[in-house]
């Protein structure tokens, strides 16, 4: 079970969890809630021997910032310059230079378009039997790549974003 703490009290309650002897730092990652709300999730899992603590804490989306726990964990260094290169979550008082990605952007954010998804044939672009050219078929969307018509829509809600790019065919939007 998880335990969703505000994002002004993530570090006192990750210092509280130090404090408690959850000592080892498990992971530290983010998930994009697009469609269900306009956050972004950071995750931290710690550990106390066999017993596992979660923290939660909903970034707002525009702006994702949080407080950095390297202080209290020098693991989470990488970890955090990771999730900022990847959801643009940016780690108030530690490093946030690139660490992987830097082509700069936030490529895991699932309302951010992949040009070389959209330029580059991938395996699943095409059923067999069917070509480019076939007439009357929906375009089949490449995993993790939004419709581009679905994109461009500013009445588009976030939960057709996030549909539009989780690889299914798109109808035309209405």
């Amino acid at each position: 079970m998880a335990e969703l703490v505000p994002v002004e009290a993530w570090h006192d309650r990750v210092a509280a969890a130090r404090a408690e002897g959850f000592d080892y730092l498990w992971n530290l990652t983010a998930v994009d809630e697009i469609g269900r709300s306009d956050h972004i999730r950071v995750v931290l899992w710690l550990r106390r021997g066999d017993e596992e603590l979660r923290l939660d804490a909903l970034c707002d989306r525009d702006d994702p910032h949080l407080a950095g726990i390297t202080d209290l964990f020098a693991g989470a260094s990488w970890l955090q310059r990771q999730v900022h290169d990847f959801f643009g979550v940016v780690f108030d008082g530690d490093d946030n230079r690139p660490l992987l990605n830097h082509a700069g952007g936030a490529p895991l954010r699932k309302d951010v378009l992949l040009p070389a998804r959209l330029e580059t044939r991938w395996p699943g672009g095409i059923e067999p039997g069917q070509n480019q050219a076939s007439p009357g078929r929906r375009r089949l969307v490449p995993p993790g790549v939004p419709a581009p018509d679905v994109l461009a829509n500013p009445d588009a809600t976030p939960a057709e974003i996030a549909t539009s790019a989780a690889g299914t065919r798109m109808g035309r939007s209405r």
